[in-house]
């Protein structure tokens, strides 16, 4: 094998630019060795990707895979590896937002974005990255917010990972909630109280929800999430979450 050795090595790191712009450059051979060579690197990010225990090489996710990896090497650039994304992190995300794309392509579900926290905590900013006019990398602030974000849920005593299980059924229950979070959310007073005190004031939410109090505190999780939201105006969260309602 060509490449298959540690990358945190700083000398491969320089090789590495060097493959990557003879490959961007027209070594159709190099491009073909190099991905070979990191299959495994392929798999380990689907594996850790995909929910379902499945046969990787044999399933459409791998051919996915395969041409995100390709994607990743024409469409990174060198320049930017001193923000803090070299080309193994860069792939990683471009892999896993092509298989999202699937996902959402194949379930016709675009509800909620809830759903995709179900993979482990230390990689669930990876799946907002979904803005093809712009590459991941240059969405630092996404990180950001996100993180901040789910510092906030664990003050709360909610984890990111586990938002999904926490989001109503059907469609009418979430509309209904998200509505009240929002109301919360614009109600400085109450949003306060929540956020400082980390108390929930169901005295002070029904006199302007007309929702019976035991439906709210079922979803009261989700509501918090929701809340959280719009009430520390995470840009990013908030239009990705609009844009699933």
């Amino acid at each position: 094998m060509l490449f298959l050795f540690s990358i945190y090595n700083s000398e491969v790191k320089e090789d590495l630019a060097s493959i990557i712009d003879r490959i961007k450059a027209g070594d159709d051979q190099l491009r073909e060795e190099f991905i070979v060579d990191y299959i495994p690197f392929i798999i380990k990010v689907l594996s850790n990707s995909v929910k379902n225990k499945i046969d990787i090489k044999n399933s459409d996710e791998y051919s996915i895979g395969l041409i995100a990896f390709n994607e990743a090497i024409e469409k990174y650039d060198n320049s930017k590896n001193k923000k803090g994304f070299n080309f193994f992190s860069f792939a990683e995300m471009v892999i896993k937002r092509r298989i999202i794309d699937y996902f959402r392509i194949s379930s016709k579900n675009k509800e909620m974005p809830f759903s995709y926290f179900e993979w482990d905590d230390e990689h669930f900013e990876d799946k907002f990255l979904q803005d093809e006019s712009s590459a991941g990398y240059e969405r630092i602030e996404v990180f950001q917010e996100i993180k901040h974000y789910s510092e906030m849920l664990k003050s709360f005593g909610i984890k990111i990972s586990e938002l999904h299980k926490y989001t109503p059924k059907h469609s009418d229950s979430i509309r209904m909630c998200v509505e009240i979070g929002r109301k919360i959310a614009e109600n400085k007073e109450v949003f306060n109280k929540l956020v400082k005190k980390k108390y929930f004031p169901m005295k002070d939410i029904m006199k302007f929800v007309n929702v019976h109090p035991s439906t709210i505190e079922k979803n009261r999780k989700f509501i918090i999430s929701v809340s959280l939201i719009y009430g520390n105006n995470y840009e990013h969260l908030k239009s990705y979450f609009n844009s699933g309602r």
